[in-house]
């Protein structure tokens, strides 16, 4: 059997993700660039480092910040091209400098395969 990964999101975005059958993910950067197409991976609360949910990845695609949608039907949508800045800046904190245009990003569609027993 394939590895189940994990990945972390904010616990305003578990929420989301609970309550979206297909749901779409921007990263930052290139660290989950060895997820695949097909692979399973557990959802975590960042906060809690409660296990919530079992997604699959259904596709995965590289953009630069500058490329990513504003609003689109399986994310949140954002105001304008700033207010995106200005939320995903606040998720990526760590890079010490606002997101730019040219930032690699990853996008992946997750279908949600079921949720976690402690999950409510």
């Amino acid at each position: 059997t394939r590895r189940m990964y994990t990945i972390s999101f904010a616990p305003e975005v578990v929420g989301f993700i609970l309550q979206n059958r297909k749901l779409t993910r921007y990263r930052y950067g290139t660290k989950y660039d060895y997820l695949q197409v097909g692979d399973e991976v557990a959802i975590q609360n960042a906060a809690t480092k409660e296990l919530v949910a079992r997604a699959t990845i259904k596709r995965k695609t590289r953009t630069t910040f500058g490329e990513l949608p504003v609003k689109a039907e399986t994310h949140e949508s954002y105001k304008d091209k700033e207010h995106q800045r200005q939320v995903l800046s606040g998720y990526y904190a760590y890079i010490g400098r606002p997101l730019e245009d040219d930032d690699l990003f990853l996008v992946f569609d997750f279908e949600l395969v079921g949720t976690l027993s402690s999950a409510s």
